[in-house]
């Protein structure tokens, strides 16, 4: 009996760290989970995520990449990207919510909250004029930004040696100045030769919108949904009543729930801008204001761009993806890399296409597809995470030498390694004849 006690004595001492290493194992994934946050005390830790698909890019956290299998290296990047940050797109964005402040100014209706937002929108609107939708300096260093993780990355591609670098643009001014950034940091850092181009004929694929496929998405039944969700979060008066002195003037000249939604947007949008810093508008919301303000925006992008259904089922005529054809000219793209020796393509367009592609490729559980358009940012589906401003996709390729067939695809969404809806037995790498047949065989199942 004294012998059994010794053993397990020495049984004990010698498992002890490994016990103790599983124990703070499971307290450490205990831990993290626990202190995981949800949107929204991301948001209100972070209160520009609140801007969704105006969030100003991040680059992402260096963390090391899981090791490429069996000893492979990238040796091609297909890649499509949304322009960088920018002003908004037209005077009237500013303008709508500046004109209603100043009428109410000139008869002396706005308390000094209200005089002091309206000095606030006079300076953002000066700094935007004439510089509607364009890229700016932040929208410039986001790129250069995105250029630099690139070449530090993957070396084996961005090095003189390679055969081909290029890049297609829609020819808007902020899609092309963001290709043109991009494409010129690269070239200089590694002194590479670049080919690239904003043309119409790329718009069949970048920007290519079905009307048969918009109606739908915009059809009665949708409009229905979405209407009836944002009305939950109206909450408008208690702002309104802080910017106006006279409660008879804003129930008759004001549609305080416009204004709110109208101020807000701004709000998002001046951390884009040489402004971010210097003056804000989310100091006239309240956390839950901020947040429910974001709901609304969200649920509209998931709407119009990602897989809303209508109790859970594509409606009759419905076709699945938006960008059915982009998706087959990255594939494309990526068979033509497979002839080369070294390649990286870029394609750039608006976040209309990117959210989309996002959610047609399931990328994350980014394909969700619902009706319940409360529960969808508790499962994830969160515009900002998806598609800031200079969001990237990357697809990058990587094999032995060219002789190996065997090649294996890794995504990264905006520089994180991302998870796709494919077996694999290393993710976040595929094989890229698993990858292509499924997405080829989704492609065909409504083409």
């Amino acid at each position: 009996m004294q012998g059994v006690k010794r053993i397990l004595l020495i049984f004990l001492l010698v498992m002890s760290p490994v016990f103790q290493m599983i124990a703070d194992r499971l307290e450490a994934c205990l831990k993290a989970d626990s202190l995981r946050p949800s949107v929204e005390e991301e948001i209100l830790v972070d209160v520009t995520c609140a801007a969704g698909v105006n969030k100003a890019y991040v680059p992402a956290v260096k963390r090391t990449w899981t090791p490429a299998p069996d000893g492979k290296s990238p040796f091609a990047i297909i890649a499509y990207g949304r322009h960088g940050s920018c002003y908004l797109g037209k005077p009237s964005d500013y303008d709508a919510p500046l004109n209603v402040l100043a009428k109410a100014d000139s008869i002396d209706r706005l308390t000094p909250l209200g005089k002091s937002v309206l000095d606030r929108l006079k300076l953002i609107r000066r700094d935007a004029q004439n510089h509607w939708g364009e890229l700016t300096e932040t929208g410039v260093r986001q790129q250069c930004q995105i250029a630099w993780e690139l070449i530090e990355r993957m070396p084996e591609i961005f090095n003189k040696d390679a055969t081909h670098l290029g890049a297609r643009s829609l020819r808007n001014t902020r899609c092309m100045l963001s290709m043109e950034q991009l494409m010129m940091h690269v070239a200089r850092a590694c002194r590479i030769r670049v080919y690239h181009n904003a043309s119409n004929e790329y718009s069949y694929y970048l920007n290519h919108q079905e009307e048969e496929h918009l109606r739908i998405r915009k059809d009665s039944l949708a409009k229905v949904a979405f209407d009836a969700f944002s009305k939950k979060y109206e909450d408008g008066d208690r702002l309104a009543k802080t910017l106006f002195t006279d409660p008879d003037y804003i129930r008759d000249q004001v549609d305080v729930q416009t204004l709110s939604d109208q101020l807000f947007k701004i709000a998002g949008s001046i951390q884009n801008t040489s402004l971010d810093g210097k003056v804000s508008l989310y100091d006239l919301f309240t956390e839950d204001e901020i947040y429910h303000q974001w709901k609304k925006q969200n649920a509209w992008n998931y709407v119009n761009y990602g897989n809303f259904r209508r109790e859970g089922v594509r409606r009759e005529g419905e076709k699945e993806g938006l960008e059915h054809r982009l998706l087959r000219r990255l594939l494309h793209d990526a068979d033509t890399a497979l002839t080369m020796k070294a390649t990286a393509v870029f394609q750039y367009a608006d976040e209309t296409s990117f959210l989309p592609l996002v959610s047609l490729m399931e990328i994350n559980g980014y394909g969700l597809a619902t009706d319940d358009l409360e529960t969808i940012d508790e499962k994830g589906w969160a515009d900002y995470r998806i598609c800031p401003m200079s969001a990237n996709l990357q697809w990058i390729l990587y094999r032995k030498d060219e002789e190996d067939k065997d090649v294996r695809i890794k995504v990264l969404l905006n520089g994180q390694e991302a998870t796709l809806p494919i077996p694999s037995e290393n993710a976040p790498y595929y094989h890229l004849r698993d990858f292509k047949d499924y997405y080829l065989k989704k492609l065909e199942s409504y083409e």
